[in-house]
């Protein structure tokens, strides 16, 4: 088995039933370019035929929560791990996102580059994603409002997606991911803590990661970034929060949710505005209330899904 050049790096996955096939995919196209990963499983059903998967691979550790406590929790859990073998960085990963071939060495040369004190400030690394379908006027706002400042190789912003991140071994000691929002809107939060820690957030350019946001459907006339209803209810309620604490700007608060709230009725039908009503109320009263962590509605159960 090849033995990878030590980077300074090591991978946090986080898995909930993922799709196999994909899931050592994405494992792969990271493994060889980093010091050792850590998959903690937030309780799939499965569990036992996902730790097979990586059985014959010492390069993969996995360690099942037993149940599902939330992408907090569970990058909480193995960032914790991780730093025990006292890594420069930690970089998160979502189960199905793939990393193209030498990203991480070329991220950190970028990285190399930059002048000493903006070098010192950045806490964050993100690779960049293929774009999101961006047809809409809103998205492409939505996105405007993210960047802070432009510089030769990287994007300075104010928050990024969990997955794909460099995060520096100092500030995860300092900052940890919120586990009272259970799902969604966690990466937000962990950027805008950083940001208030004095760290910057920077993303690169070059696009090196593929990384699928929502769901997707074939039988529809556009593509959408869809959520089903249970993770729309969380996108509304975690958003609240955020927004609540002035975490998050009011008008991208509002143009996600528009957005959001747009693809959900085009994919469920002009009869799903009454239920996507119902699941934007519900999400910002209990913020306001501060009912958080796992909720789970049986109206919810409604939608395509």
């Amino acid at each position: 088995m090849t033995v990878p050049a030590r980077t300074g790096v090591r991978a946090v996955f986080v898995t909930w039933n993922p799709e196999p096939r994909r899931l050592l995919a994405a494992v792969e196209s990271l493994s060889q370019q980093v010091d050792g990963v850590v998959i903690v499983d937030n309780g799939s059903v499965d569990y036992e035929a996902l730790v097979a998967l990586f059985a014959l691979d010492d390069r993969v550790m996995v360690v099942g929560l037993g149940e599902n406590l939330g992408i907090g929790a569970a990058l909480n859990t193995g960032v914790g791990l991780t730093l025990h073998e006292d890594p420069a960085w930690i970089i998160t990963m979502d189960q199905d996102t793939l990393v193209s071939a030498g990203a991480v060495a070329a991220i950190l040369q970028d990285y190399s580059t930059l002048p000493p004190h903006r070098s010192a400030k950045c806490g964050v690394l993100a690779l960049r994603p293929h774009p999101q379908p961006a047809s809409i006027l809103l998205t492409r706002y939505a996105e405007s409002l993210m960047v802070l400042h432009e510089f030769d190789q990287f994007t300075e912003r104010r928050g990024v997606i969990t997955s794909g991140n460099l995060v520096r071994a100092d500030l995860a000691r300092q900052v940890h991911f919120n586990e009272l929002m259970f799902i969604d809107q966690v990466d937000f939060d962990f950027c805008y803590a950083s940001r208030r820690q004095g760290f910057v957030v920077l993303q690169q350019k070059n696009i090196t990661m593929d990384h699928i946001l929502g769901e997707r459907f074939a039988d529809v006339d556009k593509v959408h970034p869809y959520e089903n209803a249970q993770r729309f209810y969380y996108v509304v309620r975690n958003s609240t929060y955020l927004v609540l604490r002035g975490r998050v700007l009011a008008r991208y608060f509002v143009v996600q949710i528009v957005v959001i709230a747009g693809a959900f009725v085009s994919i469920n039908g002009i009869r799903a505005l009454s239920l996507g009503s119902r699941i934007i109320v519900r999400g910002i009263v209990d913020a306001i209330l501060g009912r958080m962590g796992k909720r789970e509605y049986a109206f919810l159960k409604r939608g395509r899904r």
